[in-house]
């Protein structure tokens, strides 16, 4: 990330393509955007955005991994739903088929029967 600051759509896409804003790109960013401004990063700004995408990859990490330790028969509709919703806020809309979180839901359904 040297030189300019990516654009905002540019670090929202990654999240969509699942490639990881760590702690040190948020940071260089906000240092970057600070010394543009002199005041500080600007609310709503690529520091922001990036903290953002940064912490819900975290939380859809979380969860996601929370329900991945469980056995799979032991997958249930309510596990499928909240990977789905931190998958969607990740991604910014509705995930994929082939999704995490819809192979949860498949493997939920089955357990349902």
């Amino acid at each position: 990330m040297s030189g300019q600051l990516p654009d905002k759509d540019i670090i929202q896409d990654r999240a969509v393509h699942g490639l990881p804003v760590t702690n040190d790109e948020v940071s260089h960013i906000a240092s970057a955007e600070s010394e543009l401004t002199g005041t500080g990063p600007i609310k709503g700004g690529k520091a922001a955005t990036a903290q953002s995408v940064h912490d819900k990859q975290q939380n859809f990490l979380e969860k996601a991994g929370d329900v991945a330790r469980k056995p799979a028969e032991q997958i249930t509709k309510e596990d499928a739903a909240e990977v789905q919703k931190a998958e969607a806020r990740l991604i910014g809309g509705q995930p994929e088929k082939g999704s995490m979180s819809a192979n949860l839901q498949s493997a939920a359904d089955k357990n349902q029967q």
